[in-house]
């Protein structure tokens, strides 16, 4: 006891050499290098090592309110040794009692608690950081930070308020993209936490093993710290961080003075079996099939201190939660779907670029697969090589498909970026068809508050044997941004050629010339203001045909959209969107239409022209009601194109979405989409249409409870009913053909069910087993009037072995 009163007196009175007050700009850290710490992970920081420890204190708050002094006082401790750099976390807490934290799965604990991230730039070339945050438990959120890159072609990404995707309160995003976190890539490291009467304490623990940097005698790293107070979302850094800046990381301090530490050359061997019993039903009866098992097999070397190989065969792909439902009824283009595959996702960041060339899951079902990634020099290098053993209809192959990524990345300058890729798609069944697609891109950043994006690309494709390959069609892309805390904008211009063709890639809208430009005005309100912010931003966005804009028309689509957006105390957001837009149908894109004469004949389809002052609504809520209880939506009502039998439309659309942590250990989740779809007869139509065109309800629930930081238990249901009714000729009403074929009503109903227990002590070791089962019929949330289409009994065990 008498030690543990000695310690507490002593890690407040540390000499002023070893403290480093951010908000004063002492930015340059020499932390100590200890040679046996004894420190035991547990939260606690009572080990005598702490006291000698560099102390970074002096946070500046930078969410709401820019440049203030925080709310809660933050210190963080630092030290290192030849395996390991070690921080320990004092976060200060005027009501402990109200201090988030709960048990939760990986990389989503920042989304709902309380949280400390140290930011590592192991390279100090102020570009790409790994990132390490806890929330008071101590569970684990980590990632990289790539600087101005975009989220990836995964699933998991956040920036700065709320899912995965594009939000998430562990990202930090305020105005702009920064440190917005890519949480694909899972690293091994320690960590505990522990909440107390003066808020609470953690511990880090990070092996060099799990991370890159330089061979050199001393070292020199970036560091960043920021921290996330939830029930106020306040949120504070130890370097201050400003808006009138457009480089994050160009504005962190520096760990200098490390000496001796050797990167550590990564081996990692993973062998993985899985078994899993399906049924199916496609002669009419539900037949179960027999059980079948798998064995497959992944690796990591470290081919250099800084060069990593992955290898996988047979790997195992399959996916412990399905995808999302969108709406597709009206939908003119392909949904992206984010990668959940492990091999596909850990350290490829490198293949992020402006336009979405690279997406993974044009891979279905891969026999085996290499990826080299890492640094030489002041290159970022990456490789992807895999043989898909799915047909492909893309390319009309019938044989396997062998994919080749090659990417390269050299830092030029301070914080700017040139880069390289080349993708290529070839079918294996002596077809011929293939796809080349080469890319340039390049970041500059121009005096502090300017980012210039560029890219060019060009494809050279051909489907099959007998026909011609394309001539390189060209991808141009340019886009200039300007950072402030009161001011930004942004514009941007793509154009794709119509016969571009990124196989191994993403792009939507081939042929369309797109240009668009946004700026966003901040008002900002005192500290502890109820209104802490209110953003006006108005857009504008025109997509042009390829060969019209180049000819000097205009576009065929529009729209004009103001968007007031009103931040208030406690991360509580409400915004709204005004919209008039303008559409144009193109004749070339109905050609194989067809209108049915009632003597069964067809008759040429005529398209008609443009539909002006399509005016739209929209709410965005975003309201935390309590700590446990919160409520997030969107509400839309606008005028439309249906695109399908090009004519004037209106919509509803409500998605509410409700998620409630009753405990620290139980999250529940709904959201339901509800989406209506009525015809808006014109002045010269002949006939009056049945007025309703669509109905979509699609609901998810999900249940997921946390016995343990490894033990998990999820429930997901889903219910997906449309109906849709038969396509109609707007001037005459009568039925519409696609290919000779009459478009008749549809209706659907859907029901998707699973169930998982999933135990993961650490990535790359886990066990779990789970059920799945797809049902359709009719469109009622009633499942006795469906019958089973899929279902699987599915288990996984893996172990990982670092040598």
């Amino acid at each position: 006891m008498l030690s543990e009163l000695f310690l507490m007196a002593t890690l407040g009175t540390e000499p002023d050499s070893l403290r480093y007050n951010g908000r004063m700009g002492e930015l340059e850290v020499s932390p100590p290098k200890l040679v046996d710490p004894g420190i035991n992970v547990d939260g606690l920081l009572d080990e005598q090592a702490w006291t000698t420890a560099a102390i970074l204190g002096g946070f500046t708050q930078y969410v709401p309110v820019e440049g203030v002094e925080p709310s809660e006082a933050t210190e963080i401790r630092v030290f290192y040794t030849d395996e390991a750099i070690y921080f320990g976390i004092r976060a200060y807490d005027s009501d402990p009692g109200e201090i988030l934290a709960r048990f939760g799965e990986r990389d989503r604990v920042t989304y709902n608690d309380d949280w400390v991230r140290i930011i590592l730039d192991t390279f100090d070339d102020r570009r790409q950081a790994y990132a390490f945050a806890i929330n008071p438990l101590g569970l684990q959120s980590d990632g990289l930070i790539v600087e101005g890159g975009t989220s990836g072609f995964g699933g998991r990404s956040g920036g700065g308020g709320g899912g995965r995707s594009g939000g998430g309160g562990g990202g930090g995003s305020f105005g702009g993209r920064v440190f917005q976190v890519d949480f694909n890539p899972d690293f091994i490291w320690d960590s505990e936490g522990i909440v107390d009467r003066e808020g609470w304490t953690g511990e880090i623990r990070i092996p060099y093993v799990s991370l890159r940097f330089r061979e050199i005698p001393e070292q020199a790293w970036g560091i960043q710290v920021t921290r996330e107070v939830k029930r106020t979302r306040f949120r504070q850094s130890w370097a201050p961080l400003t808006k009138d800046i457009s480089s994050s990381l160009g504005q962190s301090g520096r760990l200098v003075g490390l000496q001796e530490i050797q990167p550590r050359r990564l081996i990692e061997l993973n062998p993985v079996a899985t078994g899993v019993r399906t049924g199916t039903n496609t002669t009419g009866a539900f037949l179960k099939n027999d059980p079948d098992g798998e064995f497959g097999f992944n690796t990591r070397i470290g081919v250099t201190q800084n060069m990593v190989l992955d290898g996988t065969y047979n790997p195992d792909f399959s996916q412990i939660e399905a995808d999302v439902s969108q709406i597709t009824v009206n939908e003119r283009f392909a949904l992206f779907f984010p990668e959940k595959r492990p091999f596909f996702l850990n350290g490829t960041e490198i293949f992020n670029t402006p336009q979405r060339l690279v997406y993974t899951r044009q891979i279905v079902d891969p026999i085996g697969g290499l990826k080299l990634t890492g640094k030489l020099g002041n290159f970022n290098i990456g490789y992807i090589g895999a043989l898909d053993d799915s047909p492909s209809s893309i390319m009309e192959g019938s044989g396997r498909a062998r994919f080749n990524m090659l990417r390269a990345r050299g830092d030029i300058g301070t914080g700017s970026t040139i880069g390289v890729l080349y993708t290529g798609r070839d079918m294996t069944d002596g077809s011929g068809a293939f796809n080349r697609v080469v890319s340039g891109d390049m970041r500059l950043l121009l005096g502090g508050r300017y980012a210039l994006t560029t890219q060019v690309a060009g494809s050279v494709d051909r489907s099959d044997m007998d026909s011609q390959s394309t001539e390189f069609s060209p991808l141009i892309m340019a886009s200039i941004d300007r950072s402030g805390r009161e001011f930004t904008w942004n514009a941007t211009f793509t154009d794709i050629h119509p016969d571009f063709r990124a196989r191994s890639g993403f792009i939507t809208r081939a042929g369309d010339t797109q240009v668009d430009a946004r700026m966003t005005l901040n008002l900002f309100g005192p500290a502890g203001a109820i209104l802490e912010r209110t953003s006006i931003t108005a857009s504008t966005e025109n997509f042009f045909d390829h060969n019209e804009f180049w000819s000097g028309s205009g576009p065929f689509e529009h729209e004009l959209q103001i968007m007031p957006s009103f931040t208030f105390r406690g991360g509580r957001t409400l915004t709204f969107m005004i919209r008039n837009g303008y559409f144009r149908f193109q004749p070339e894109r109905y050609a194989n239409y067809a209108t049915l004469d009632e003597d069964g004949s067809q008759s040429p389809f005529l398209a008609p022209g443009a539909l002006k002052n399509l005016k739209a609504f929209m709410v965005f809520p975003r309201l935390r009601i309590t700590n446990k209880f919160s409520l997030n939506g969107m509400y839309i009502a606008r005028e439309t194109a249906i695109f399908s039998e090009a004519s004037r439309g209106f919509e509803l659309q409500a998605r509410p979405e409700i998620q409630w942590s009753p405990t620290d250990r139980l999250e529940l989740s709904i959201d339901h989409t509800f989406s209506r779809i009525s015809r808006s007869p014109s002045k010269s139509q002949a006939v009056v249409l049945n007025k309703i065109y669509s109905t979509v309800h699609i609901t998810n629930i999900k249940a997921q409870y946390l016995f343990s930081r490894a033990l998990m238990a999820r429930m997901i249901l889903q219910y997906d009913l449309d109906n849709r009714e038969a396509l109609k000729d707007p001037t005459t009403g009568q039925q519409l053909a696609i290919f000779g074929q009459p478009q008749g009503p549809r209706s659907n109903g859907e029901f998707q069910g699973q169930f998982l227990l999933q135990y993961e002590p650490s990535p790359g070791t886990i066990f779990y087993i789970g059920f799945s089962r797809l049902m359709q019929g009719e469109r009622s949330y009633r499942i006795s009037r469906m019958n089973p289409v899929e279902e699987g009994l599915f288990l996984k065990l893996s172990y990982l072995f670092r040598i």
